[in-house]
Formats: structure tokens, C-alpha cells, sequence
């Protein structure tokens, strides 16, 4: 006796069931079931996929659930975050560095100053040296010569003019070297 031949046949159900069926070919599908995935009321459900799940007695998870569940959102969030600092810091990094040149280039500046200062101050103060030598010199020679008598008045009265010339160069001297000597305002640091 030969065995009829049995065609696998899909049947489907609104609630997204599918199974296959070995119908001969003039048997229909038992009742409550569909030869077409239309009958679905969910499209979801409807796919290669969830019939192909259905039918192997696995659990059919939607991929808009898994979307739902694993947020993309988040990890882009926290990326643009992290941009958004890292361009925040870089910005920073390079108003500090600017800072920095411009505090590099004034400490430049105030050495090229005290460096010219200390050298004024120096030929200032051998100015001086000079000048209180040679007052020293003309005062010891007009005692000099007043002590041996031989001093006119002509003479002292030349003499007296040029101490009293000297010695307004030597106050003019003192009075540069103070000028250049003396301390100056102190000016706070300066920053942003």
C-alpha cells in the first residue's frame, strides 16, 4: 500500500503563530488557521523572522524592543559630552599658553630694563667716584695753598667757582644716580 504524499504546507494565526503542516493535496488547514501571514494583526509579528521563531518554539523579540532596551542615545550623549570638554580643555590649554607668551615676553622686557638700569647705575655711580675725587683734589690743594700763603684772592675766588661748579655737577650726578636708584610701584601680577 503506498503512502499518499503529504505537501508541507504553512498555516498561519492572528496572534503571529506559524507551523507547517503535511496536508494532502486535497486536505485544508485545521480550523483558526491561514495560508497567508495577512491574517497577522501585528506586522511585527508578521516577518521571516518571528514566523521563523514562532515555529521553532523560540521567543520572537521585536527589534524595536531591543532598540527600546539598549538606548543608542546614551553612549552618543556621553561622547558628544566628551567632545564638548575635550574642545572646552583645548580652548583653555591655548588661552594659557597665550598668557603664558605674553608673561614670557614682559619678563623679557623688565630684564632688558633692569639690565640697562644696573648699567646707568653703574656709570652713574663712577660719575661720582670721579667727581668726589676731584673735589676731594681741589679742596686739599686750595688748603694747600691757603696754608702756604700764596693764594690771591683772584685765585681763591677761581678756585672757590670751580669747587662751586664741581660741585653743582656732583649734586646733579647724585641726584641722577637717586632718580635711578630709587624703588619703583610694585604692579600686581597681572591675569585673566
Amino acid at each position: 500500500m503506498d503512502t499518499p504524499e503529504t505537501i508541507p504546507t504553512w498555516g498561519y494565526k492572528p496572534d503571529g503563530s506559524g507551523k507547517i503542516f503535511n496536508l494532502l493535496p486535497d486536505e485544508v488547514l485545521p480550523d483558526g488557521w491561514e495560508l497567508s501571514p495577512s491574517c497577522i494583526t501585528d506586522p511585527d509579528l508578521a516577518t521571516a523572522e518571528a514566523l521563523s521563531a514562532r515555529a521553532a518554539g523560540r521567543a520572537y523579540v521585536p527589534p524595536a524592543a531591543l532598540a527600546a532596551s539598549e538606548p543608542v542615545s546614551a553612549p552618543l550623549a556621553e561622547l558628544e559630552a566628551a567632545i564638548a570638554e575635550n574642545e572646552r580643555l583645548t580652548a583653555i590649554i591655548a588661552r594659557g599658553t597665550e598668557e603664558n607668551e605674553r608673561l614670557a615676553a614682559e619678563l623679557e622686557a623688565s630684564d632688558a630694563l633692569h639690565e640697562n638700569g644696573a648699567n646707568v647705575m653703574d656709570a652713574l655711580q663712577a660719575d661720582l667716584a670721579a667727581a668726589q675725587a676731584t673735589v676731594a683734589d681741589l679742596q686739599a690743594a686750595l688748603s694747600k695753598a691757603h696754608e702756604d700763603g700764596r693764594v690771591t684772592v683772584a685765585e681763591r675766588n677761581e678756585a672757590k667757582a670751580a669747587a662751586e661748579a664741581l660741585a653743582a655737577d656732583l649734586a646733579k650726578v647724585k641726584a641722577d644716580l637717586d632718580e635711578a636708584t630709587k624703588p619703583k610701584p610694585a604692579t600686581g601680577a597681572k591675569g585673566r
